[in-house]
């Protein structure tokens, strides 16, 4: 890719994350406070949502020649998204087309990331493509957000994000896509299936969905402290991604981190429970940011275990392994937050979490076995 897209696309993620942070941390807030809409009714939404992500990568990867461009249609569905959040109440429109949105933006960007990076810095690349650039713009984000929403409402917020996201869609217009040439191709091999099971375990253990912004929501009292509290979190992590991932580029300790990271991650959901202020959820994000810059090395050790023409597949199954996941993750959405009952579930995510460790000493011993 030239360099000029690089650093289009480099612009075309800050507006991007920028806005996702300026509305998409309050849009189960939105849905929960604004609409009225129960749990089950959110659930509901996220029913409609988690498949497309999952399968409709796969059917564009077969059809679509130029799949990397696609980036730009997720953009533009994201953008009628936020259009339509302040005229449609129907669980099922929304759900359909916020997975449109996602499954046509986040396989394509991740493509992008891959295809930019040697090995040699491929956690760098996607540190800064995938954790610090979201950081760093959600810095502002979220307390901008929260202020917003405070004192205009839900409305001039969403409106504020349809403009930014016609920006980043003009712009992403600008990149350079280069053409798929290999085709929908599953790796039929034990690494492969170690990695799928994985990314399960992930969906399974992702909380930002419904659970934490409400629990943050809780903790902090209105809109706008969670919004400041959030900002803070996102300091942090951007403080510590970069670090990390340079650390596992120049030691080659992908594998070692992703187990360090899981061990973080479950540590952070098991103190979760025990938080009661707003500093106490700005304190342990230290934790949480960790776990999510070790993390992030499982990701890159992904990009490095596969050829470069099965790239687009192994993306595009990644996001089916976490769509499994993520369906698995509502029946105890359903079951514990339906009574308010955030310790139980985010305990449940931290032994998850603590299944996947395994599963990463499995990859390695794989690795050298190969």
């Amino acid at each position: 890719m030239q360099t000029g897209s690089v650093i289009t696309l480099a612009i075309v993620a800050c507006i991007f994350f920028f806005t996702s942070s300026l509305s998409g941390s309050f849009l189960t807030v939105y849905y929960n406070k604004e609409l009225g809409l129960s749990i089950p009714v959110i659930i509901e939404i996220l029913l409609f949502t988690f498949p497309l992500i999952g399968l409709l990568p796969i059917v564009l990867l077969r059809n679509v020649k130029s799949f990397e461009r696609i980036l730009s249609f997720g953009i533009f569905f994201t953008l009628l998204f936020y259009v339509i959040l302040n005229l449609v109440r129907s669980p099922v429109i929304l759900g359909l087309l916020y997975g449109l949105s996602q499954a046509t933006f986040w396989p394509s960007y991740n493509l992008l990331q891959f295809r930019l990076a040697g090995s040699h810095t491929r956690a760098r690349v996607v540190g800064l493509f995938t954790s610090i650039i979201p950081s760093l713009t959600g810095i502002a984000g979220p307390a901008v957000g929260g202020f917003i929403i405070q004192n205009s409402g839900f409305g001039i917020l969403f409106v504020t994000s349809a403009m930014l996201y016609v920006v980043s869609l003009v712009l992403s217009l600008r990149i350079h896509f280069q053409p798929e040439a290999c085709k929908f191709s599953i790796p039929r091999t034990k690494t492969f299936a170690i990695f799928l099971g994985t990314f399960i375990l992930r969906g399974l253990s992702e909380a930002y969905w419904i659970a934490y912004p409400l629990f943050v929501l809780s903790i902090s009292g209105t809109v706008f402290n969670m919004g400041v509290v959030l900002t803070l979190s996102a300091v942090i992590v951007c403080a510590v991604t970069f670090l990390v991932n340079w650390v596992s580029d120049v030691k080659r300790m992908r594998v070692s981190f992703a187990v360090i990271g899981a061990l973080l991650n479950a540590s952070w959901f098991f103190a979760l429970p025990y938080v009661s202020t707003t500093y106490e959820i700005v304190a342990l994000s230290l934790l949480s940011g960790l776990a999510s810059a070790f993390s992030m090395s499982w990701f890159a050790h992904y990009g490095d275990s596969f050829n470069k023409e099965y790239y687009a597949s192994i993306l595009v199954l990644m996001e089916t392994g976490l769509m499994i996941g993520r369906m698995g993750n509502l029946a105890p959405t359903y079951v514990f937050l339906g009574r308010t009952d955030y310790a139980s579930y985010f305990n449940l995510l931290a032994l998850i979490l603590l299944l996947s460790v395994p599963l990463c000493v499995a990859a390695k011993r794989e690795k050298w076995a190969s």
